[in-house]
């Protein structure tokens, strides 16, 4: 995972005038706009006086970007990998005069451009647009700066409308059933009803508020889980209906919330972004490597038993729902419910900082990974910094 060459966590920021874009307009996805993000403001905080902006799809989540006041401006690309046809000039609305620029790095992987052919072509445009190098050679990049958020106070009222009626003595629990994949990568509707009722016994007063959105809801990817499976959850618990709000509102409800618990998602990367602890149903085909300075728990499978990372592993679900991936079945999430409620402890009392909960991480996940240090990756390959390289 390539980062931009960076210099000691520990060093000042430094003066530095002229101006910089972060070409982020490979993916419209939630969680690559947040990676964008995060690059941004790692140059804007070391390099005072810096004027940095950022490219981003033109149907990517860009009210994101209105949350980062570090950004100077935001330019939306004509491009989408998953669109069947290709713009004349995807960065016709940008400006080319950036004396560096710095350009997501995953449009030339090679199994990336076998899958979405256009990458190569928007890298070949962008080499042709501008005429600074897309790695901002000499320009100062401290690592493991972490993003926060801002959000707007009107979604924070919103928010706060939604929820005050319902609020109990207890925590608040925000819960995202699924992402955006296909429903096999994600655990049933039963299994879900088995979680969320240890949470709903575990703290009866709690608020639990189920997210996500429902296909065609603001124009973007739904998540897999629809709108009538939610309503069946929602119904189980009691659960606040956080299903189809926007996307700023959801987050304003998250902030509000002790933990988010969901699956391995982009939508989770704005969730730490917003300072709120992530309680990761980790397994399916990524492990999770964006860490960003919060308090975090992820309930790893035994991957022996229950084969994750690196690509689909399916198998039929134990409970006669189909096929899944061997780390969303029923009997895998059977076996987690013990360190489920453990972990929520943990993150709702605030029992582990950030660093500790890095240092309990990156062991269990090099086992989980068989011992392959190769297999193992980090964002700012923070991972380093307690298992080496």
């Amino acid at each position: 995972m390539p980062h931009p060459a960076s210099t000691s966590r520990a060093s000042t920021a430094s003066t530095t005038s002229g101006r910089l874009l972060v070409d982020w307009s490979t993916y419209p996805p939630i969680g690559h706009v947040i990676e964008g993000l995060q690059i941004a403001g790692a140059y804007a905080a070391t390099n005072l006086g810096l004027a940095v902006s950022l490219a981003l799809p033109y149907r990517s989540p860009l009210e994101l970007a209105e949350c980062c006041d570090f950004l100077d401006a935001v330019y939306p690309v004509a491009f989408d990998p998953t669109d069947k046809g290709y713009p004349a000039d995807p960065y016709a609305n940008v400006p080319r005069d950036f004396e560096w620029t710095f350009r997501c790095y995953r449009r030339d992987n090679p199994a990336e451009r076998a899958q979405f052919p256009h990458l190569a072509r928007l890298s070949d445009a962008a080499a042709a647009h501008f005429t600074a190098p897309g790695d901002a050679p000499g320009l100062p990049f401290r690592s493991e700066q972490h993003l926060r958020l801002r959000l707007p106070a009107q979604a924070r009222q919103d928010a706060d409308r939604i929820l005050a009626p319902r609020l109990g003595s207890g925590p608040v629990l925000a819960v995202l059933p699924s992402g955006g994949g296909q429903r096999a990568n994600y655990p049933s509707t039963g299994s879900w009803l088995l979680m969320l009722r240890e949470l709903r016994t575990a703290w009866p007063n709690a608020t639990i508020i189920l997210l996500g959105k429902t296909a065609g809801a603001h124009g973007r990817r739904s998540s897999a889980i629809p709108q009538q499976e939610a309503a069946e959850l929602i119904a189980a618990v009691d659960a606040v209906d956080g299903y189809d709000l926007p996307l700023l509102v959801q987050l304003a409800l998250i902030e509000r919330s002790a933990l988010l618990l969901s699956p391995h998602s982009g939508f989770s990367f704005a969730a730490l972004a917003i300072g709120t602890p992530w309680l990761a149903l980790s397994g399916g085909a990524w492990f999770e490597y964006f860490h960003n300075g919060v308090p975090f728990h992820s309930l790893l499978p035994d991957t022996t038993r229950f084969p994750s990372f690196g690509g689909a592993h399916r198998t039929e679900d134990d409970d006669g729902t189909g096929t899944r991936e061997a780390s969303m079945t029923r009997q895998r999430i059977e076996e987690t419910i013990s360190e489920l409620l453990e972990a929520a402890t943990d993150l709702i009392e605030a029992r582990r900082d950030y660093e500790e909960c890095l240092a309990a991480y990156f062991p269990r996940l090099l086992s989980a990974l068989g011992g392959d240090r190769s297999a193992l990756a980090s964002w700012d390959r923070v991972h380093e910094r307690f298992i080496g390289a």
